[in-house]
């Protein structure tokens, strides 16, 4: 069989990185032009390392979507610390850090180090310039960074309405080195429908509920049956760390939960493309972001 002629096309790894609520998932969906990453305003949104693929003609661009540094406070956290720092560190042929105009609060300043090291070429993008009225905050966030890390160019971009993307697009495919696709060319992600399940669930969460519940809860897959002719049935159990935080989510009458549902299920169907009936069930799991084997299970592998 004949290989596909290759030469000249350019393909390789890039992990956007930054600090939580910096725009990285909202970027990644931009760049790759369908919603993969799930989007909230509360910060730390995003637990797994996610890749989107972009591709593109001579281009396959494979974005990797990681957590927003954090220092770990239990074995969950520390993974995606661990995560994120692989992702910026070992795996990139092209990092691109976001940040918002301005300076970064001070004490957020070291979790920036491990950039210092990065083995691969590092951009800056400024992001939510739309919103920004003074340009001053874009300049003063471009220097600092600038005198910090090792950055190769500057973008000033806004994710969300997609100024400045094109040019982005255009430098990360210039950046990148000549090799053969790495993924089927019509492939978006290498993730499985259950973990796209998973993450429409929590983004709801993120959306319904205030306060700690979102942050201390973790939805499992526990069925996904497809059935021809008929609607999808998923069955998943959404485990909360405290007694007292089920009740929250239940809410009163079990209004709480059945909105959740509701949302939930329109949502799937729409990114999946077909009818599905979603059940829900609520459960409590003590220390689940300490626990080994339960991390494991719902698709967060703890690696040293």
């Amino acid at each position: 069989m004949t290989e596909p002629n290759t030469k000249g096309f350019r393909a390789g790894f890039v992990p956007i990185t930054g600090l939580p609520n910096a725009g990285k998932s909202t970027l990644m969906n931009a760049l790759c032009g369908v919603r993969l990453s799930i989007i909230s305003e509360k910060p730390q949104t995003t637990r797994n390392n996610i890749l989107g693929i972009l591709n593109a003609p001579g281009l396959q661009a494979v974005f990797v979507d990681t957590p927003g540094f954090l220092r770990g406070r239990n074995l969950f956290e520390r993974s995606m610390a661990g995560a994120i720092r692989r992702a910026a560190s070992e795996e990139g042929d092209l990092c691109v850090l976001i940040t918002e105009p301005g300076l970064p609060p001070e004490a957020k300043v070291p979790l920036f180090e491990p950039l210092k090291k990065v083995s691969c070429p590092l951009y800056l993008a400024v992001n939510k310039t739309d919103k920004e009225r003074s340009p001053g905050r874009g300049r003063a966030a471009a220097a600092f960074f600038s005198s910090l890390l090792p950055v190769a160019r500057v973008f000033m971009i806004s994710a969300l309405s997609g100024t400045g993307l094109s040019e982005l697009r255009s430098a990360i495919k210039e950046a990148l080195p000549e090799h053969p696709p790495y993924y089927p060319q019509d492939q978006l992600t290498d993730r499985w429908e259950r973990f796209y399940v998973a993450e429409i669930i929590r983004e709801q969460i993120f959306r319904l509920y205030s306060q700690e519940v979102p942050y201390s809860s973790a939805v499992e897959i526990e069925e996904f049956h497809e059935t021809p002719d008929h609607n999808d049935q998923i069955r998943a159990a959404v485990h909360v760390a405290r007694a007292g935080q089920k009740p929250i989510l239940i809410g009163r009458g079990g209004r709480s939960i059945k909105d959740l549902r509701e949302r939930a299920q329109k949502a799937i169907a729409a990114f999946l493309g077909r009818p599905v009936e979603l059940h829900l069930t609520v459960k409590v799991t003590p220390g689940w972001q300490d626990n080994v084997r339960f991390l494991r299970e719902i698709g967060f592998y703890e690696k040293k």
